[in-house]
């Protein structure tokens, strides 16, 4: 089905303008990059779509313990024996089972836990502003912690080649990224979506028989005169942004 092979690499550092949590769409028309184009000038007559089987991101450098895409956000912890429970006021974007990682800068009383990745647990104090962690024993402990979270990037589908309004944002899907995350793929994370699609071209599962990951399973089908766009969460561009690369094919 796939004639001529295509990858594409793309620094992304543009945000959204505001949160995911507010709205998945960008708040001005310049507030996402284009990654993937399907001759939306219609201007490539050989073209009729593409297929996309594959999106990952790699982070601008290698770092040690977590990216610094963006400035960690600052909170307060208090920790008793191995639970220990972590308050941002202005809210946090992780969930229950991902990653985080917890640089511990005071405490008042007792002894401060250790610096190191942690995951979110599901607990009664998961809430917008908090959530918990299991760190070693301890005696009663508080003070002061800066928290590395996710970055979030949602993809959308445009129709058009000259985007005149945020409207013409269509979001599909959003991946989490966490903190310590510098290689993440959307097929092996099982964010891209199924794709209903025959997929001649599916080579061996990479597990099992019945792998939500197969190869070919998971990706995208896009016509001539449609692109793929992306922008991170939030008001205020990456620090340090993410190469996003896109693999498939055109037909």
């Amino acid at each position: 089905m796939v004639d001529r092979p295509a990858t594409a690499a793309t620094l992304v550092t543009v945000s959204s303008g505001q949160p995911f949590l507010t709205s998945l769409n960008p708040t001005a028309v310049g507030n996402a990059t284009k990654v993937f184009d399907v001759d939306s000038a219609l201007t490539d007559t050989a073209v009729s779509g593409a297929y996309i089987d594959e999106i990952f991101f790699r982070y601008t450098k290698k770092v040690i313990q977590t990216i610094d895409a963006v400035t960690a956000s600052a909170g307060t912890y208090s920790a008793t024996s191995t639970t220990c429970t972590v308050t941002l006021s202005g809210g946090h974007n992780l969930e229950i089972g991902q990653k985080v990682f917890l640089d511990f800068t005071s405490y008042n009383s007792g002894v401060v836990p250790k610096d190191d990745e942690f995951t979110v647990l599901d607990t009664v104090n998961f809430t917008s502003t908090t959530f918990d962690v299991t760190v070693p024993s301890q005696s009663a402990s508080n003070g002061n912690v800066n928290i590395s979270l996710p970055t979030d990037f949602c993809f959308y589908l445009v129709n058009t080649g000259t985007i005149t309004n945020i409207n013409q944002f269509f979001p599909l899907f959003v991946a989490s990224v966490d903190s310590s995350q510098q290689s993440y793929s959307c097929t092996l994370n099982e964010v891209l979506p199924f794709i209903n699609h025959p997929t001649v071209q599916a080579g061996s599962n990479f597990v099992t028989a019945n792998n939500e990951v197969a190869p070919k399973q998971r990706g995208l089908m896009l016509k001539r005169g449609q692109a793929l766009y992306v922008a991170a969460s939030g008001a205020t561009a990456l620090t340090n942004g993410f190469y996003c690369n896109v693999q498939g094919g055109f037909y």
